[in-house]
């Protein structure tokens, strides 16, 4: 069996074509370019996508408030339609054009800035009633805080005495019971040195429970007292955020709307505008030029 002998070191290479040149594809680009036919403007067609555009931009209805943003982009598209119908007919956008559209755009830009300056002024006084009302309720939290700390302080005290006081009358109690049951002897009967421990029993206890007593209307007192001083010190701040939160619904009830109706009617003006511009462009008159 026969055989070729294989090369060492040797690999096959494929065949490769040389790229043009970049600057030589440039120069055919522009060889090509400047062969290439301009399409004539059609103005009916330039018309009617302005038109349809502005129709589309009369219509236009926006979400929820704010409408800022949506008036300001609003406007922007208008301009870039006129912008558009301008680049693409030079000829139709004369001075009587320019002005038409400069005093119509100027009117419906100051009645979208009043609209703007509105509604960022409604905002600014809602921002402003939200921080007075967060404010007012943070000065009804610190009094109802100090309220509860001092209610548990004058408990605290008050049952810490009256728990000592009770401990006493139940001392005072028993030993009283003591000497009533107990025996007295001959001496003690004869002195009479029993019965009268017993009734000085009777009265230290009675003096201890009217003493308890005394003290559960003194805690009742100043806790009345206390109650008295909160309700003093809240009713105020109650009525104020009472007053704060009506303010607030009527802001919020203040009538927004995205001014559809102006926004419609200058597009219907702008539309006339460019159609009397094409018009006047198209008419045998202008096609004819100066005899």
């Amino acid at each position: 069996m026969s055989y070729e002998p294989r090369s060492r070191g040797m690999r096959s290479r494929k065949t490769t074509t040389k790229k043009p040149a970049s600057k030589e594809k440039r120069a055919e680009e522009e060889y090509e370019f400047s062969y290439k036919e301009s399409v004539p403007v059609n103005p009916q067609q330039v018309s009617s996508r302005a038109t349809n555009a502005l129709d589309h931009l009369g219509n236009q209805r926006f979400g929820m408030p704010p409408y800022s943003e949506h008036f300001r982009r609003w406007i922007l598209d208008i301009e870039s339609v006129l912008n558009d119908f301008k680049t693409s007919l030079p000829n139709a956008a004369n001075e009587s054009f320019d002005n038409s559209v400069t005093q119509l755009l100027s009117t419906i830009r100051t009645e979208l800035d009043g609209r703007i300056s509105a509604e960022e002024n409604l905002s600014a006084k809602v921002t402003e009633l939200q921080g007075q009302l967060a404010d007012n309720e943070r000065k009804m939290a610190e009094l109802e805080s100090d309220q509860r700390i001092k209610v548990h302080d004058v408990k605290r005290m008050s049952d810490k005495s009256m728990k000592k006081l009770r401990g006493e009358i139940d001392a005072l109690d028993a030993e009283r019971l003591k000497l009533l049951r107990q025996k007295p002897t001959l001496f003690e009967r004869i002195f009479g040195s029993a019965k009268e421990r017993v009734e000085r029993s009777s009265r230290s206890l009675n003096s201890k429970r009217t003493d308890l007593e005394s003290r559960h209307k003194s805690m009742k007192q100043r806790m009345s007292a206390l109650r008295a001083s909160y309700e003093e010190k809240r009713k105020p701040l109650a009525a104020r955020q009472a007053e704060l939160r009506e303010e607030l619904v009527k802001l919020r009830g203040t009538a927004l709307d995205d001014a559809v109706e102006t926004r419609r009617t200058a597009c219907d003006q702008l539309r006339q505008i460019v159609c009397s511009a094409v018009a006047e462009l198209t008419s045998p008159q202008s096609q004819q030029g100066p005899q």
